[in-house]
């Protein structure tokens, strides 16, 4: 529905708002139409109608108001309505009128269509669009709508990242914070430690500076994000008495900030009186830095060392490693890249030793470089703590398409090792989408430039594309989506896990070994070859930085047959991650709501479609699509954890049993299977006292016997719900509801459809309870064709035409082409071997029907081919490749079908 809204939206259609006007022609449609007017009506819109569609609506007790086309009293006219534009929809769907009128004649229906059109009225003039649309409406609404990868076409090469994180950002001054965490956004960072000193002489140290910062934060925060406290030579104890409001304590030796660390034996102190297991970084080097592992060892104390510049000290780091100390790092990413910078003393030099030391490397970070970068340079009115965010990724992934990194070490250092290090908790449905060919030019006013200008010289590659957080967009090609959404950053002080040291960084230099089951996305570039490139812009946000240019491309291929997605694939070209998509909830209670919140399945046996009503199949087939929507994008709906299901089978089956177990599987239950060889049956057991004794271990029992009747009379002595799954040449109701679900997915509608039953008549529990179930709809006619020792049993006949004489039943023992030309749904079933005591009478009738493509020439163009499986000469091959084909298609809607009864029997409510 979503899809199908969006789809509309796209053309230019627009959604309504108040005022809806009706027209329906002909009594079928109207009756057709009545539950969606009703939905219409609850959902707030002011209906006005025709006059014979507004009797008819006002007869089922919703207000409506009837405008006249033709001497309209005044207030009432419907072209007054129209030319005005008073109405926001029209939905008028035309008689079919059969007779011929002159050449001349214009109905009213056609010139108030003709005006709709006229005066740019949104016009819609099918039933099933109508329904559909009104559906989509009803469902979705535009504040919640996200912007999905299937929704959008693009030829770059897209990545898909963690939300990345920032270990020390710098404090932002003053009212910044939101602006910093925007800019932070903007570069695909989800996560900010915010460092305890700011570019100002301000630091927290404190109560009230700490109170001060999460007063900022709170409410204007775009990330989450974790307050630091700094230490000083006088606040050991108040430090500690805050570490749960400010859980990471930050020692700097940093001169040149007013807020600093000289004497060691403050450091000692802060040792003593600092939580055992909460974090510790340091911005310490040289001689500052030995001693401040000194400390950590003698303390038993993990230690992160931020803002590493030099080799020297990464040397050190490794040595303190190989002695057992618990001691991790970052760089700053400008660091490795400092030979692009103003210059800074000593770091121009170090840039190639710190490349050829990168398995020593942690974490990367965007640091306070860029800060110092601006000041050297003179830059003013730039916000420092804003600064760098957005060229991080760039610099990155030029260095990837250079060969110097992989995705992998991107995302191991900047998300990964992090979260791992610090106890940082995981976003649910929080990722980043890059292009990694988009050559992103940064304009020369931009703040960037300002401190980095050899980024204008060489332009590097990669723009983030989309950035969301819990579910929601929050930047979408460098706009924010949605300029009313609150900032949704929190405050991550009180969920730190226990820090942890993980592995060395010597370990993160190679792509981490992968556990069963985890996931690897490919790259664009991957699945698809390179083409012409052309010139487009990306626009950011304005409050952050002006226009950036890029080169995009002329050829355009879906994202989503881009992102190929493998099992225990690891590719050094692509991103090797766990990657958690936001997936959409389900809307089970929205169509248990629609069906009046009655569970006729609920704990009830399923032995015969007998049981239930057109209106229950209804049901079951709602939630059937609900299903089918959950497992294409999820691949599974945890409604049934903790639940079990016993399948027992005695008679051989692949799909029945394949189906079903997957159905329980993809619901989060569990399965364990029986049959006549391996169950005590072998050994005399009665099928009674096999059903008493799962059911005292089961929830559900899926049971297939070869005795006629042989399941009804089990589920007598079962104490759970036994679901039949075929007693012989009985029945078999869950065929069937999957059958009538094919129906209605393939062609529309089981109304009025002409049902062609061939083959095995007699024996098929199928077509029996095919039969049955479509007897429950209207102006439907059944053909059998079957030889005549496999004729349709009498019963059956009978059955039908008593549930409903309007059904006609018609008798063929050859498939003319008279049967063909008519047939809508041609039902094929096999010649059951195992069904005949008498061989030759098998092989004298297997191949009474072959349906081949000749036989398909002679078919409608807009009809379906089924078969209940498994097939043996009865249809050829080569039919399986006519788009009619719909028997394979048959077998993925049956487990749609069965997860939808496993999940009604067992659930009262979703």
């Amino acid at each position: 529905y979503d899809a199908y809204l969006k789809a509309m939206l796209a053309t230019g259609f627009r959604l309504p708002k108040e005022n809806i006007l009706l027209s329906i022609g002909s009594y079928k449609e109207k009756v057709e139409m009545m539950p969606s007017v009703r939905r219409l009506f609850e959902s707030g819109f002011k209906l006005f109608a025709t006059p014979g569609t507004a009797d008819f609506i006002q007869e089922h007790g919703i207000d409506v108001t009837a405008l006249e086309a033709d001497k309209a009293r005044e207030g009432y006219s419907l072209e007054e309505y129209l030319s005005s534009n008073k109405i926001d929809l029209y939905i008028n769907l035309p008689s079919k009128n059969s007779f011929r009128r002159p050449a001349t004649y214009v109905s009213n229906g056609y010139r108030s269509r003709r005006m709709a059109i006229d005066f740019s009225v949104p016009l819609i003039t099918n039933v099933k669009c109508a329904k559909m649309f009104i559906e989509a409406m009803a469902r979705f609404s535009m504040d919640k709508w996200e912007i999905e990868s299937v929704d959008y076409i693009t030829s770059h090469r897209t990545t898909v990242l963690p939300g990345l994180v920032n270990i020390t950002a710098l404090l932002p001054g003053g009212d910044g914070f939101e602006q910093a965490t925007r800019a932070a956004i903007c570069g695909g960072f989800t996560m900010l430690g915010i460092s305890a000193h700011g570019a100002d002489a301000f630091a927290t140290t404190g109560d009230q500076s700490v109170s001060k910062v999460k007063s900022a934060g709170r409410g204007h925060a775009h990330t989450d994000y974790v307050v630091e406290i700094a230490a000083t030579e006088a606040n050991p104890a108040a430090a500690a008495a805050l570490s749960a409001d400010a859980p990471i304590l930050y020692v700097s030796f940093d001169r040149s900030h007013p807020v600093h660390v000289d004497k060691y034996s403050a450091v000692s102190e802060h040792f003593k009186a600092w939580p055992q297991n909460s974090t510790v970084i340091t911005n310490a080097s040289g001689n500052d830095l030995a001693t401040m592992l000194l400390l950590a060892s003698l303390f038993s104390r993990q230690i992160h060392v931020t803002d590493v510049r030099t080799p020297e000290d990464l040397d050190l780091i490794d040595l303190s490693r190989a002695r057992g100390l618990c001691a991790t790092c970052d760089v700053s990413v400008y660091a490795l890249f400092a030979d692009r910078l103003p210059a800074i003393e000593g770091l121009q030099s170090n840039v190639q030793p710190l490349w050829s030391r990168l398995s020593a490397i942690d974490c990367f970070t965007v640091g306070t470089l860029p800060a110092q970068a601006a000041k050297a340079a003179g830059v003013k009115d730039v916000n420092p703590a804003t600064l760098g965010y957005q060229l991080v990724l760039p610099l990155l992934y030029t260095a990837v398409s250079e060969g110097r990194l992989t995705s992998t070490d991107v995302v191991e250092r900047f998300c990964n090792a992090p979260r791992r290090i610090f106890g940082l908790p995981e976003q649910p449905d929080t990722y980043v989408e890059i292009h990694r060919d988009r050559l992103v030019r940064i304009p020369p006013k931009s703040d960037d430039a300002k401190w980095f200008p050899d980024i204008l010289a060489k332009p590097a590659h990669c723009a983030v594309h989309r950035v969301v957080m819990r579910g929601k967009t929050l930047l979408l090609d460098g706009m924010f989506y949605d300029q009313g959404l609150a900032p949704v950053g929190r405050d991550l002080c009180h969920v730190l896990r226990t820090m942890s040291s993980g592995p060395s960084g010597k370990q993160f230099a190679q792509p981490p070994a992968m556990a069963a089951g985890a996931l690897s996305v490919k790259t664009a570039a991957e699945a698809r070859p390179p083409v012409h490139a052309r010139k487009s812009s990306l626009v950011m946000s304005p409050a952050v930085v002006p226009a950036i240019e890029v080169d995009t491309i002329d050829e355009v291929d879906a994202v989503s047959a881009v992102l190929d997605v493998q099992p225990l694939a690891v590719d050094e070209t692509a991103l090797a991650t766990r990657i958690e998509r936001p997936l959409p909830e389900s809307r089970l209670a929205d169509v248990m709501a629609r069906h009046g919140n009655q569970n006729p399945f609920y704990m009830k046996h399923v032995l015969s479609v007998r049981q239930f009503t057109r209106e229950d199949l209804h049901l079951l087939f709602a939630v059937a699509q609900e299903m089918r929507t959950v497992v294409q994008r999820s691949g599974m709906l945890p409604l049934l954890t903790g639940r079990v299901m016993a399948a027992v089978f005695y008679e051989p089956s692949s799909r029945t049993s394949s189906s079903f177990q997957t159905a329980m599987l993809r619901l989060g239950g569990q399965v364990f299977t029986a049959n006549s060889e391996s169950s005590s049956v072998a050994k005399g057991e009665t099928l009674e006292d096999t059903v008493r004794t799962f059911g005292s271990y089961a929830d559900i029992i899926t049971l297939r016997h070869p005795q006629p009747g042989s399941v009804q009379g089990a589920a007598r002595f079962a104490n759970i719900p036994v679901l039949n799954a075929g007693d012989g040449i009985g029945e078999h109701p869950s065929q069937a509801m999957l059958d009538t679900f094919t129906i209605r997915e393939e062609l529309g509608t089981v109304n009025g459809l002409t049902i062609t039953l061939v083959g095995d008549l007699k024996n098929g529990r199928t077509v029996h309870s095919l039969a049955r179930v479509l007897s429950q709809y209207k102006n439907v006619t059944l053909n059998y064709v079957s030889p005549a020792s496999l004729a349709m049993p009498e019963s059956i006949k009978r059955d039908v035409a008593l549930r409903a004489p309007y059904v006609e039943q018609h008798e063929f023992t050859e498939l003319t082409d008279a049967v063909l030309a008519k047939t809508d749904v041609l039902y094929v079933t096999r010649v059951q071997k195992e069904r005949f005591d008498n061989e030759e009478e098998y092989e004298r009738t297997r191949s009474a029907f072959v349906i081949d493509n000749e036989v398909m020439r002679k078919c409608k163009r807009n009809m379906i081919v089924m078969h209940p499986l498994p097939r043996v000469t009865e249809i050829a091959p080569e039919v399986d490749t006519d788009q009619r084909a719909a028997y394979f298609r048959q077998m993925q809607y049956g487990m749609f079908v069965r997860m939808a009864l496993l999940a009604l029997v067992l659930c009262r409510n979703f």
